[in-house]
């Protein structure tokens, strides 16, 4: 099985442009005039959902982007409406890293808030909808707690007792008909996953500010592989704001780029920068200069980096699949056969309304695990 690139078919022309508006080194060319209503409310769509309606005022503010009167006062009214969300999560983040400080747990802020304050030139470029925060294996089941004297309440149950803090990519919280709040132990279920360095990512990160309080994110280098990771092993088609993240955080310097290209092989996940910068100079119409984007475009990976990476370039990609996929890489024994009973013989608790009984849970889980891999079931 084999990754597939993602083509620019899947976007509309103008959205490309935008993606990549503001870069010195962009050269997707915009419309030479107005689009039509239709071309334009669909542009406005694939803005919000590719999380660049920032970017997207931004190209039609400074001309870049031809509209009418109508169309540029809709761009700014949709951005002005997302940003009065973004601030009241930021609201939130606020208050929920406070409440996670005092009870002594350390967070980093990943994402959204943290890219905005570190990495774009304007915060307002880069909008989202929901919270991700990083924590410590040894820290997940209290942080769950503490969050759940503040309302907190997990969309998903456990599959058993330790599974989140020795397997698990996260969980997700929300509160009410709220915000979600995703919480990470790493980057993304299944191999890949397994070969982040949880322990290099807790070094003295990076602060930034919100509200006036001092909040911390992955160190840059760290941020940079995160942003590889969500850019690559995300959404399919690939996340065009995503794929802005990867270039907003390439150092301009040689010098750091060589840096992040022994982080990625120190790791063993070069596939995966490889793919995320190559996709977003390519996507993005960035030109491929410097040690980075040159090393990635060259980049060979092997049969069985090709594979882990299928597991999330295709439509039908799922869950099943990529938990399937990490038990060959689980280090140990006693880890593997702990992950497989999870999986096999989870608790009532995740089975109950889905699965009606364990025979019914094993064939959804050989009919997810085939569609996963692009196979039929």
């Amino acid at each position: 099985m084999a990754r597939r690139l993602c083509g620019e078919e899947n976007y509309p022309a103008p959205l490309l442009a935008v993606a990549g508006h503001g870069r010195p080194d962009a050269d997707r060319p915009f419309p030479a005039r107005p689009l039509e209503d239709h071309a334009w409310s669909d542009l406005l769509t694939e803005a919000r959902g590719h999380r660049l309606l920032g970017q997207l005022r931004a190209a039609v503010d400074s001309g870049a982007l031809p509209t009418t009167a109508e169309q540029a006062q809709q761009a700014r009214t949709i951005h002005r409406a997302v940003l009065l969300r973004v601030l009241s999560l930021e609201s939130e983040l606020v208050a929920v890293c406070g409440l996670l400080t005092e009870a002594g747990i350390e967070t980093r802020v990943l994402k959204g808030s943290a890219y905005a304050h570190l990495d774009y030139p304007d915060p307002a470029l880069r909008t989202f909808i929901d919270l991700d925060l990083l924590f410590r294996p040894a820290d997940i089941e209290r942080a769950v707690a503490v969050l759940g004297g503040a309302g907190f309440a997990r969309t998903l149950a456990e599959p058993r007792p330790g599974f989140d803090r020795r397997f698990d990519k996260g969980m997700t919280l929300r509160r009410g008909n709220g915000f979600e709040l995703d919480l990470h132990r790493t980057f993304v279920l299944g191999p890949w996953g397994v070969l982040v360095d949880l322990n290099a990512l807790w070094d003295t990160g990076q602060e930034f500010t919100v509200g006036g309080r001092g909040l911390l994110a992955l160190s840059a280098p760290n941020r940079f592989l995160h942003a590889c990771y969500h850019a690559a092993l995300g959404d399919w088609p690939l996340r065009l704001g995503s794929l802005r993240d990867v270039a907003q955080l390439v150092p301009a310097d040689e010098r750091g780029q060589t840096a992040l290209i022994e982080l990625a092989t120190s790791w063993g996940v070069q596939a995966v920068v490889a793919a995320a910068v190559a996709d977003s100079t390519r996507l993005l119409g960035l030109h491929p200069i410097g040690t980075l984007a040159s090393w990635a475009h060259g980049y060979v990976p092997s049969r069985r980096e090709e594979s882990w990476l299928a597991l999330h370039t295709h439509e039908g990609k799922t869950f099943a699949a990529q938990a399937i996929a990490t038990l060959p890489v689980l280090p140990r024994l006693r880890d593997k056969a702990a992950y497989l009973r999870a999986l096999v013989l989870p608790d009532g608790g995740y089975t109950e309304g889905r699965h009606s009984s364990a025979m019914s849970r094993f064939r959804f889980g050989v009919r997810e695990a085939l569609r996963g891999r692009g196979t039929r079931g």
